[in-house]
């Protein structure tokens, strides 16, 4: 949930990656300064994917459920990545270029990690509500197994994932408030132990 539009030039980050030197070798997915969604991917200083939806998403006082599921070895260039917000996939972008076949992304492979900011400059902080993570390794889902259609309102309502996590899959929901450790508020609940380090926040602040 976003609680404010951006003021910085950067855009606000829901999640990123980088190989932990060089902040010119990173992954991200963003809110753009002019609130559109990018998702991107540079694998060696210059961008290989860069996604950047059309929709703009300004709307302050909604939930967003956002899904992205990334198949690099896809031989069809627009199935190797796609991007559903609220359950209805995004295909209308003013960027589109889906990357070079069997490229690795930083995200989930063995490099930083960061949820809520730029990991490389840490920055581009998010500012808003993050409900629960879950980051699947090996497989890409579409937005199904994450939520479903209310059959009375017609509203999209997230759900309980069921399946696996693969090996650096995570689940994050954030319910331990009792302290600001990797095993309190930043603890994986998928069995994995892929815990994650909560960085500057205190035991009264929501995330």
């Amino acid at each position: 949930k976003r609680c404010a539009l951006s003021s910085s030039p950067d855009g606000q980050r829901v999640f990123s990656a980088y190989n932990g030197s060089d902040g010119q070798y990173q992954s991200g997915l963003k809110f753009r300064v002019d609130d559109r969604l990018q998702l991107f991917n540079m694998p060696s200083g210059s961008i290989d994917t860069n996604i950047q939806t059309n929709k703009i998403f300004r709307d302050v006082s909604a939930w967003y459920h956002i899904v992205v599921a990334v198949d690099m070895t896809q031989s069809t260039a627009s199935d190797r990545v796609n991007i559903y917000v609220n359950g209805v996939q995004e295909t209308s972008f003013s960027t589109e270029n889906y990357g070079t076949q069997n490229t690795d992304w930083w995200f989930n492979n063995n490099s930083k990690q960061s949820i809520g900011r730029d990991g490389a400059y840490l920055g581009q902080k998010i500012d808003g509500y993050l409900a629960e993570v879950n980051v699947i390794d090996g497989f890409q889902y579409d937005a199904s197994y994450f939520g479903e259609t209310n059959v009375l309102t017609g509203q999209w309502n997230p759900k309980k994932y069921g399946g696996g996590y693969g090996t650096t899959g995570f689940y994050l929901n954030f319910s331990d408030n009792s302290g600001t450790t990797a095993t309190t508020l930043g603890k994986d609940y998928s069995g994995n132990g892929n815990n994650y380090t909560p960085y500057n926040f205190g035991t009264g602040d929501a995330v």
